[in-house]
Order: structure tokens, then sequence, then C-alpha cells
């Protein structure tokens, strides 16, 4: 019955090959834009965002600093397997256009904190761990800039001068770093925050945030309370979030990159939704005679179900497939334009798996209409119609 209603589903496209290829130019535009906003706002928010790690932050704002005293004592609350402490140094290199991601740690705790999102090679550990001048560069910003192991790069801030009054900060590339999956962020350097606070004029001793790693089975909304309640009515007290939460208030200060691409991808497939429903009551009206004729020679009213529902299914899934290869196609092209907003431009496999899910589910409810039409249609009815 399968190979029946595939072979009348192909027909059908046929017979109508203009409107059938337009229907599906019409859905791989919608899958198109569900391909690249879904890619954007993933490589916006970051993929190396975690549910589980912490990060603590200043309540008022996580514009604020906190002091770096409070490591020692985030470090000796129960349940807090590790903590490092993040500052981070808004930089550009050789023109203020070109602005480069760049992060003060304490270098041991946070090669472990952060372990299992980034590849640190063991050389490259070790040369960070031995030299306060050293950095530790991402993949993608070493390929953006053509930084090379070795090589000395000098940044300049936009905010921390150092004791010479200059707001350059000179580093040797230690080693390049990638991430253990394809949509982690790597376009920042990190650098040693021994170094960096030593040599700062001003502003010593604060930090960005403190990043923790949860005990294994330590329940973190619990843990994020207990770190919370130590700063409690202090000159400096702390809102702990998991880097998920975390990171979708920091975007949202800007916009709701998620609320945007919902209403743009949702506006796109309603629409497409109604112009496909719509064509294909018209294709079943039709054919309403060659109904009645299958219904004669002894074709169930499942099979003529399964007919008309084979047919939306091969629209959506050719226009899943020609919008998701438009898709992979674009993003390197974006990527490359946008790399200094978007660093992780990726069409990764759970993209492709929802596009999917929705092809699954968009065919079933454009197809049921005219499929209840064609069930609830008699032999007799249909042979006389004209």
């Amino acid at each position: 019955m399968l190979m029946t209603s595939l072979f009348l589903a192909r027909q059908n496209f046929r017979r109508n090959l203009l409107r059938s290829l337009l229907l599906v130019l019409s859905i791989a535009i919608a899958f198109f834009i569900f391909g690249v906003l879904s890619s954007f706002q993933q490589g916006f928010e970051g993929g190396e965002a975690t549910a589980e790690r912490l990060v603590v932050a200043n309540k008022i704002s996580s514009g604020e600093s906190l002091p770096l005293s409070h490591f020692q004592r985030i470090a000796g609350v129960k349940g807090v397997e590790a903590v490092t402490h993040i500052t981070r140094l808004r930089a550009y290199f050789m023109n203020q256009y070109n602005i480069i991601g760049a992060n003060a740690v304490e270098p041991e705790s946070y090669l472990r904190v952060y372990a299992a999102t980034y590849d640190f090679p063991p050389a490259a550990a070790k040369a960070f761990l031995g030299s306060r001048t050293t950095a530790l560069v991402g993949r993608n910003l070493a390929e953006r800039e053509g930084w090379q192991i070795g090589q000395r790069v000098t940044v300049t801030s936009f905010q921390h001068a150092n004791l010479d009054g200059s707001r350059n900060w000179t580093f040797d590339v230690a080693g390049i770093f990638d991430g253990r999956g394809q949509a982690v962020d790597t376009s920042f350097m990190i650098v040693r925050q021994d170094y960096i606070n030593d040599s700062l004029q001003s502003g010593r001793d604060l930090v960005t945030l403190f990043g923790v790693l949860p005990a294994r089975g330590q329940d973190v909304n619990e843990l994020a309370h207990s770190i919370d309640d130590l700063f409690a009515n202090s000159g400096a007290e702390t809102r702990t979030r998991t880097e998920t939460e975390f990171m979708s208030a920091f975007l949202e200060q800007f916009a709701d990159i998620a609320l945007i691409v919902r209403l743009v991808v949702g506006v796109a497939f309603v629409t497409i939704l109604i112009i496909v429903a719509n064509t294909m009551i018209f294709a079943i009206r039709e054919r309403t005679e060659e109904i009645g004729v299958l219904k004669v020679f002894g074709f169930s009213q499942k099979h003529i179900v399964g007919i008309v529902l084979s047919e939306t299914f091969l629209l959506f899934f050719m226009g899943l497939l020609a919008g998701l290869g438009l898709t992979a196609a674009a993003i390197p092209i974006l990527e490359e334009g946008l790399s200094s907003i978007v660093p992780g431009l990726y069409l990764t496999p759970r993209i492709i798996m929802l596009a999917v899910m929705q092809a699954v589910a968009f065919a079933l409810l454009t197809g049921l209409v005219p499929a209840l039409h064609a069930l609830r249609l008699s032999a007799a009815a249909a042979l006389r119609h004209r």
C-alpha cells in the first residue's frame, strides 16, 4: 500500500509540475528561514552554556564587579567541586573596530572548571601555567587574526590601563584551544589574571564573575541559594544562576533573540501552512472523479487517506531538503560576515532534528483537511462530479 501511495503521489506531483515546484519552493524558503535564524540564535547565545555549571555575578548587574576575596569563600561552600574567576577585558587588536574577546582568569581552576567545554592541549596548558605573560587563543580567533603559537601579540583595552599609563597589553601565544562541540565559541583568548591584576593602574582585586562546577549529584538550585545566602546583606551581594539562565538574561538586555526567532519563523510557517493547505484542498477537488474510481476499484478509506497524506509528505520533505541545503550553503557566507557578532554559526544536528519534526507535523496538519474531505466523499457522489 505504501508503494502505491508513493507512486500515485509522484504522479500527482508531476500533473501540475509548476504548481508543485512553487509549493516546494515556498516550503523550502520557510525552512531556510528557520535554519538560518535558529543557527543565528544558537551562535549568539553560545553553544558552550550548560545548565550544570553556575555563574556567580553581582546582584545589581552582571556588569558590576565582585571582590576577588569571594573566590575562597565560594570554594568553601558545601557542594562546590571547583570554582574559578573571570575578568572580562574589553579590548581590540590593531584598530578599534576589530574587537577581541579576552578574559583574564585564574589558570589552574579555569582549566579544570571548563575542561568539559574546551580542549586545552597539554603542552599549551603547561606553557600557560608556566609564564604569566602567555595567552591561550581560541581556534576561531587564531584563524581570524592569523595568529600562530609562539607569536607575540598586543591588544589594547578600552578600560584597563597598566602601570605605565597605556592600555596596551602584550602576550605570547602559548597555544590554541578548540571547543569540544561544534557550536562552542572559540573566538576569544584567555590570559592570566594574576599578571593583569598586578599590572593594573587601578581597580585591582576585582573580577567580573565566578564560574562554579557543582559536585556530582549536587542540586544546582540548592547550591545557588547557598552561595547567595553566603553574601546576603554584604557590600557585594551575588546572584547565582546556571550558565544557560545567565546567558539568556544577558542577551535580553539587548533583545529577546529567542522571541524574535519564534515570531519570524512562526509567521513564515503559518503563511506556508495556509498556502499549502488551500492548494491541497483545491487539488483534491480537481481529482474528485479519480477518488471515486479508486473507491470503486476497492481502495479502502485508509488507503485513500494515505494517498493524500503521501502528497503532503512528499511536498514537505522535498521542501525540507531544499531548505536545509540552502541553509548549509548560506551559513559559511554568513559566518564570514558576522564572525564578530555571532562567532559560532553552525547547522547543528539539533536544528536538523527540529526541522524534521516540524516537517512531519506540518505535513500532517496540511494534509488533514483534504484527507478528511476525500474520506467523506462517497464513490457515487464522486463519479457524478463534473
